[in-house]
């Protein structure tokens, strides 16, 4: 009778599995909240906690644009085509220029007849101007010997008034002469300055407008064409969009996190399963709008700390405009 109690006290509880089931099962649950509470936690607050950021390879910006409205006769470049500084990316024409540069070049025609009419009578002053300097000296002569004459009663007053009528008619002469010639000298020295302006005009005009030839002003790669065979474009709007082959990341951080950035410090750039190795060259002192792909939906613009980062020597920079991923690297790595 004790065997046999003895041996039923030993054999297992027939509650005792379920038991031991509902307390792993417990455990998975707390674990999987757990795991879930600190995912939620890292999605929402883990790049205030840490560096964490997103951002966009760039490159520097530039774009092909007229100084004056045109019209666009051929488009000379393709997206994604690598060019060089100085190579024409489009044909334009402009009718406001070309009316520009026929007044411009009429006005200095017309200066330059101006300017030789001036020159002429000029030349021609000068060489009455001995003859007048003459006339006038023998004119106060005759008019000082009819004086002494008249005082001993030798000549009538009507030869005398005759003299002083000459005499001043010379002297008027004279004079008329020189200031004409003054007037004509100040006359052709601003003469001089303003068709010197006119044509330093028509000169940058013709190279500013290159016989409509539009030029790329860096080494980059084209990103965008803005403007088709045929579009009539406004003064200073894009025709092409390019961007230089120098690529860089630019990231954005949430204001009031609980780490800091500095320049200099090393971060790792991950797209996809492959890393590159950088390092923060800049952090600017303004937030800006986050790009539409870093925007969340049916929320408030976003703004945030801009900081730039370069590439360390050696590595493969993404494609452009690639979204990528910034972390701060290990310091054991």
């Amino acid at each position: 009778m004790r065997f046999l109690k003895r041996r039923l006290s030993t054999q297992p509880h027939p509650n005792e599995p379920r038991s031991h089931r509902l307390v792993l099962i417990r455990w998975v649950y707390l674990g999987v909240v757990l795991v879930l509470g600190l995912w939620l936690g890292n999605f929402l607050y883990g790049d205030r906690l840490y560096l964490r950021s997103e951002g966009l390879v760039v490159g520097d910006p530039a774009i092909v644009a007229a100084e004056f409205p045109v019209t666009v006769k051929d488009i000379l470049v393709r997206e994604g085509e690598t060019v060089s500084a100085g190579k024409t990316a489009a044909i334009v024409s402009s009718q406001n220029v070309t009316e520009t540069i026929a007044r411009l070049t009429s006005d200095v025609a017309t200066r330059v007849i101006r300017q030789s009419e001036l020159r002429i009578r000029s030349e021609v002053i000068d060489a009455m101007m001995p003859f007048a300097e003459h006339r006038q000296e023998f004119a106060s002569g005759a008019r000082k010997e009819f004086e002494s004459l008249l005082d001993r009663r030798y000549l009538a007053l009507n030869q005398h008034a005759a003299a002083l009528e000459s005499e001043y008619q010379g002297v008027q002469d004279l004079e008329k002469l020189k200031s004409e010639k003054r007037i004509i000298q100040n006359e052709l020295a601003t003469l001089d300055s303003v068709l010197a302006e006119a044509k330093s005009a028509v000169a940058d005009l013709r190279r500013i407008y290159d016989d409509g030839r539009l030029r790329t002003p860096i080494d980059g790669v084209v990103t965008r064409l803005v403007a088709n065979k045929g579009s009539v474009i406004r003064a200073g709007e894009p025709l092409i969009e390019l961007s230089g082959n120098h690529r860089f990341v630019l990231a954005y951080l949430p204001t009031g996190a609980f780490f800091t950035v500095n320049e200099g410090d090393k971060v790792t750039v991950s797209t996809g399963l492959r890393n590159a190795r950088g390092v923060v060259a800049r952090v600017e002192p303004f937030a800006a709008a986050l790009p539409r792909e870093f925007q969340r939906a049916f929320t408030p613009v976003e703004r945030q700390q801009v900081i730039r980062i370069e590439f360390q020597p050696g590595e493969s920079p993404p494609p452009l405009f690639t979204k990528v991923t910034v972390r701060r690297t290990a310091p054991w790595s």
